[in-house]
């Protein structure tokens, strides 16, 4: 017969887990969406907390006082949010490499509310960021934010989070270069064809001046937009899968600056 005690002190130490959980939830990818509704958000957090503490054996938290725990609660929910929103934010690679390309095309004035990031995107940004979802999705990325959640609190018990800031610092730098250079290579071949095209037309506009090279080039830039974007479509799974791995490289980051 398995007998197994449950008291206050386990409350508490369940509560801990729970708030490094809903922490990470509310910003993660897919789990923060604004589709999932937050009862759906708080079933799922209790019930990968009660997981993660059924896997863990219990260890006292080592506090005194009441505010002693509301600290260590806050450090808990520190660690959750900057896990996933790190893991989100990497997202908006796609989001940034999408407005590039519809600058490039004409389109940059075209946008629609995005409910994930509660902003203003366009058009391509939006269809590339749906693509590369439902690709993460059938690679079992929301897997790997449970696993890298649930791994937290091997590498970080609760109640010895000790944040070092000159990790998390040089984790944003990093982040901030790949940003730019991620989303520019993935924009780059649109880039390239509308710069060439800019070439002909200025040459078109010195041999023909008579001809209105604007609204000229105005259609074919959406043309060969769209064109370079039907071509470069296969190679949208190499894409999600380097910035899948630039979210490993990230959240394994910003972990290490918790221990």
């Amino acid at each position: 017969m398995i007998e197994y005690s449950f008291s206050i002190a386990h409350l508490e130490y369940y509560l801990a887990i729970f708030v490094r959980v809903m922490g990470a939830m509310a910003f993660a990818p897919i789990f923060g969406n604004r589709a999932v509704t937050r009862r759906v958000r708080i079933f799922i957090g209790i019930a990968c907390a009660l997981a993660i503490f059924t896997a863990n054996p219990y260890v006292s938290l080592g506090y005194t006082t009441f505010l002693e725990y509301t600290v260590l609660l806050l450090k808990e929910l520190v660690v959750g949010i900057t896990i996933g929103f790190m893991s989100n934010v990497t997202l908006s690679i796609i989001n940034a490499a999408g407005q590039f390309i519809d600058r490039e095309i004409g389109f940059s004035m075209v946008s629609e509310f995005d409910q994930s990031m509660n902003s203003e995107i366009t058009i391509t940004a939006e269809f590339y960021n749906m693509l590369v979802m439902v690709i993460m999705l059938c690679s079992n990325m929301h897997y790997f934010i449970l696993s890298a959640l649930s791994d937290s609190f091997q590498l970080i018990p609760l109640g010895q989070v000790a944040i070092d800031t000159g990790t998390l610092y040089d984790t944003m730098i990093q982040y901030i270069g790949d940003y730019f250079i991620i989303a520019i290579r993935i924009a780059l071949p649109v880039m390239i064809a509308i710069m060439l095209l800019n070439v002909v037309l200025g040459v078109l506009a010195k041999t023909a001046p008579q001809m209105n090279m604007f609204v000229i080039g105005i259609q074919l830039k959406i043309f060969l937009g769209f064109a370079v974007l039907f071509v470069t479509i296969g190679f949208l799974p190499t894409i999600t899968e380097y910035i899948f791995e630039e979210m490993q490289t990230i959240v394994t980051n910003v972990i290490k600056a918790f221990m």
